[in-house]
């Protein structure tokens, strides 16, 4: 090859080289410009903007979305009287256990039980049946609560499940609730002591869960203002939900949302139900505390899958909050209710 040659395909090849390598650049500025162009323009996910500047102090950021969003500007009037009602709260998950524990938290099962003491029976004589049981030790802990110890709650397997439900519509209706004669809380301070087998309670169809299936309990810790259906809603709100949700909508009349489906967004986020310590109580029919009642919920198991309470109904056990400090738990109220 003569020199001449040479020379032209040596130019040839640079400049295809540095055509190769001008359109890699041009591709890759073209593809971060588009990039860039869908980020600014086209949001992934379809935002719902805020309509005024409540809303926009409701919503937590322009690119997520809060469900609840809405049910907060509806309560932006009552969002102080919500803050001051908030109590902690241990909220429960439940999980199959492979093999009963008789010190664990959990629903169900053999209860704990040390010699000495008489075993817990209803009024038929029948011995009664675990419902749970938390070792406070082990849970975070809880203000108010005893650090240490174990919690137990036991029921009946009568038609109420071992709740005063027919005395309670006479007289002082919490008083008739406390009446441990249908169920029982029991508190070890110390459960170290060798335990025995306690008596066989009462057959699993007649309760609202199967004793013999024991499910472990599993805490976070967490707070939350006071429910919908709780005594003192009203009062704390400064009016009912529905009456807030109309007077929303007459300083908002561009909302496109009615007054009865705004009701139900705030009555949804400020549901209570679930398992868990402390915190505010859920009910499916009213609570059934008077007003200006001292007594706070102690524990309340909801309805779920392998848990019904008659037709998908929740239980309360209420405590006043001398009592708890003092770790007397004589007086506590049992109550459930459902649709």
């Amino acid at each position: 090859m003569n020199t001449g040659k040479a020379v032209l395909l040596s130019t040839a090849i640079v400049a295809a080289l540095l055509g190769a390598a001008g359109g890699a650049v041009y591709l890759i500025q073209r593809k971060m410009t588009q990039e860039h162009r869908y980020v600014r323009f086209q949001p992934a996910l379809p935002v719902e903007r805020p309509k005024n500047a409540e809303e926009a102090k409701a919503a937590p950021g322009c690119a997520s979305h809060d469900e609840h969003r809405r049910a907060k500007a509806v309560l932006a009037p009552a969002a102080l009287a919500l803050e001051r009602s908030q109590r902690p709260v241990l909220r429960i998950a439940l999980e199959p256990m492979a093999q009963d524990e008789t010190r664990a938290s959990k629903v169900g099962g053999r209860a704990y039980w040390a010699a000495g003491r008489e075993y817990p029976r209803g009024p038929q004589g029948r011995p009664l049946s675990l419902l749970a049981q938390i070792d406070l030790a082990a849970a975070p802990k809880m203000p108010g609560y005893p650090e240490r110890g174990l919690l137990q709650f036991f029921i009946d397997s009568d038609d109420y499940y071992g709740a005063a439900l027919d005395g309670a519509d006479r007289g002082d209706r919490m008083r008739a609730l406390a009446q441990q004669k249908g169920f029982r809380v029991v508190y070890w301070a110390d459960a170290s002591a060798p335990e025995i087998a306690p008596p066989a309670g009462a057959a699993g169809d007649r309760l609202p869960f199967d004793p013999a299936k024991p499910r472990r309990m599993k805490f976070s810790a967490d707070y939350e203002s006071l429910g919908n259906s709780d005594v003192g809603v009203d009062e704390a709100l400064g009016s009912d939900p529905q009456e807030l949700a109309a007077q929303y909508l007459r300083q908002h009349p561009q909302t496109e949302e009615n007054a009865e489906k705004l009701a139900d967004e705030v009555a949804d986020y400020l549901d209570r139900s679930g398992h868990k310590l402390g915190g505010h109580p859920q009910f499916t029919q009213s609570d059934p505390r008077q007003a200006g009642d001292r007594r706070v919920l102690l524990f309340q198991l909801d309805s779920d899958d392998e848990m019904m309470w008659g037709d998908s109904g929740i239980a309360n056990f209420f405590i006043d909050p001398d009592d708890l400090a003092r770790a007397d738990f004589s007086r506590v109220s049992y109550h459930w209710d459902c649709y």
